[in-house]
C-alpha cells in the first residue's frame, strides 16, 4: 500500500510538469497560472515607429498532454496577415492544468 501511495504521488507530480505548458524565447513575461493561464504579453521583438500598425497576423500552435502541433512563428503570422513589415509582436498564451494549451503569435504591422 505504502508503495502504491509513493507511485501515485510520483505520477501526480510528473503530470503537473508543464509538458505543454506555452513558453518560448520571445515572450518576455514568464507569468503563468497553476490552474488556468490566459493572458497576452509583449514579445522580445524591437517596436519599430517607422511602420504603421494597419493589419494583423496570427499564428498558433496547440498542445494537448505530450502532443503539440502547429507553427506560431512570426514568419507564419505576418504570412497569415499579408505583413511585410513588422511594428511589434505580442504573444498570446492559454493554459489549463498543463493538459491543454495554445500559443499564439500577433505580429502588427504594414
Amino acid at each position: 500500500m505504502k508503495k502504491l501511495m509513493i507511485g501515485l504521488g510520483l505520477a501526480a507530480g510528473l503530470s503537473l510538469t508543464g509538458c505543454v505548458q506555452p513558453t518560448g524565447a520571445a515572450i518576455t513575461t514568464g507569468v503563468c497560472g497553476g490552474i488556468v493561464t490566459d493572458h497576452v504579453a509583449p514579445a522580445a521583438y524591437d517596436v519599430d515607429n517607422a511602420v504603421k500598425c494597419e493589419k494583423k497576423g496570427t499564428a498558433t500552435c496547440k498542445g494537448i498532454v505530450l502532443f503539440t502541433t502547429g507553427d506560431n512563428s512570426i514568419q507564419k503570422a505576418m504570412e497569415n496577415g499579408g505583413i511585410k513589415k513588422v511594428h511589434h509582436v505580442d504573444v498570446e498564451m492559454f493554459n489549463i492544468l498543463n493538459i491543454y494549451s495554445t500559443a499564439t503569435t500577433i505580429v502588427w504591422g504594414e
